[in-house]
């Protein structure tokens, strides 16, 4: 793989799935020009010092974090800076804030990053040496590269960037997802080095992979690594070089698929959406999920790796993180045994960026019920089954158009008019 920057965050649509406008990243590599004087300062450093310091004398500490869409939303401080929300992001092997952020609090670029994502390219600078920290929690000289994130303000929130590899691999991490809790442990106070039900977690370039077995008929099996990713929304992606030498799609029936486009930093990609029959990771068998098979021919998704584990499987679960003996342990809780569905709407939701409540409709797919209710690209929604859209946010709106069977009234704004429509969530995959 060459060496660029994939921040893939993708604005994600399918003919049965809700536009995810997240940008959160499936992948980093960077490119860039090292000063001279970069060099000298980094092989400087003294080998065992520790590049983090935690306050408590307990050797860990406890933050919260918001579950937003799947992603892990947290409050940062760079270099001392105000409170930045930030994505916690496996799927990255560097850190990536948003260009205006980057210019806000003054950082030193050092060099260019070339940033590959899904669909194409796009460049950003880089810069080294920076402080990020958490309540309790502190890491220095951390990389950090730049990339035009503006776009993911329309998920509704005021995420400006991704916290990766760099941040992640100084503590043991644990990602409670029931109770919305990141814990950061010092390697030397708790490791899972002696920890039986542990799997092994191998790294590449910086990302981790575990092992997974696709049964995708109940006959045929297919197992290799795939990369943990917390900052995708997807439940399971595998790239299209993958899928073709294992005639993923010539195992699965036509009608159990639906084709779907998405929008990545560097423009469109393509995929299908199917149903298997099951994915086993560690010692838990996960039934009917639904996968994302890549049809793309450039960018993230056709890489020669296996594809990705995304969040929408992980949050079923309490994810322990040892980069230190690269292992990683599953927990399931109380959401493990929720079905796996995807979006029935066929809409492509965002906000407007300067106000998160006004929901507008970027486009509508065709034989989906928004577009049999006769909604169109534009459309802004007043109101649902009555409520002021302000009550919702786009993440609520994901959860209620994954409902089967179930029934909505939208009012929306069409120019000078006012229209109503009426959906009945139907099943696509």
């Amino acid at each position: 793989m060459p060496i660029t920057s994939q921040p893939s965050g993708l604005c994600v649509r399918s003919r049965a799935k809700l536009i995810l406008c997240y940008f959160l990243a499936l992948a980093a590599l960077l490119s860039h020009s090292v000063s001279a004087q970069q060099s000298e300062s980094a092989s400087s450093t003294q080998p065992n010092q520790p590049d983090f310091h935690i306050a408590s004398d307990k050797g860990y500490a406890r933050v919260p974090f918001d579950l937003y869409w799947d992603g892990i939303l947290v409050q940062f401080r760079i270099n001392n800076s105000r409170p930045i929300w930030l994505a916690l992001d496996t799927g990255v092997n560097l850190n990536i804030i948003n260009q205006r952020v980057f210019d806000q609090l003054g950082l030193k670029s050092v060099g260019a990053a070339n940033l590959i994502g899904g669909g194409g390219t796009a460049k950003g600078q880089f810069a080294d040496n920076a402080t990020i920290s958490l309540p309790g929690v502190e890491t220095y000289k951390q990389p950090l590269a730049s990339a035009p994130l503006d776009a993911m303000r329309l998920s509704g929130r005021d995420v400006e960037g991704l916290i990766g590899t760099p941040f992640l691999k100084n503590f043991v991490v644990v990602i409670d997802y029931a109770r919305q809790t990141l814990t950061f442990y010092d390697p030397k106070v708790y490791n899972l080095a002696n920890e039986p039900d542990a799997v092994t977690m191998e790294g590449r370039n910086g990302w981790p992979y575990m092992e997974a077995e696709l049964s995708i008929n109940g006959h045929d099996t297919i197992t290799d690594k795939f990369m943990i990713d917390t900052g995708s929304n997807r439940i399971f992606h595998i790239n299209r070089p993958f899928a073709e030498a294992h005639h993923v799609l010539a195992l699965l029936p036509k009608n159990d698929r639906a084709e779907g486009l998405g929008e990545g930093i560097g423009g469109r990609t393509k995929f299908i959406e199917a149903r298997i029959n099951s994915i086993r990771i560690g010692k838990y068998t996960i039934n009917r999920p639904v996968v994302s098979i890549s049809q793309d021919i450039e960018g993230i998704g056709a890489g020669t790796d296996a594809g990705i584990i995304g969040a929408e499987i992980l949050r079923r679960f309490t994810v322990t993180l040892d980069y230190s003996t690269s292992r990683m342990l599953l927990v399931p809780n109380a959401h493990f045994n929720e079905p796996y569905e995807v979006d029935m709407s066929g809409l492509e939701l965002v906000t407007k960026p300067d106000d998160f409540k006004a929901i507008v409709i970027k486009s509508v797919l065709a034989n989906y019920p928004a577009a049999e209710a006769g909604l169109r690209e534009g459309d802004e929604i007043i109101s649902i089954n009555g409520h002021p859209i302000g009550e919702f946010n786009l993440a609520q709106l994901v959860r209620m158009f994954k409902q089967e069977g179930k029934q909505y009234l939208l009012r929306v704004r069409r120019g000078d008019q006012v229209i109503r429509a009426r959906l009945k969530m139907r099943r696509a995959v």
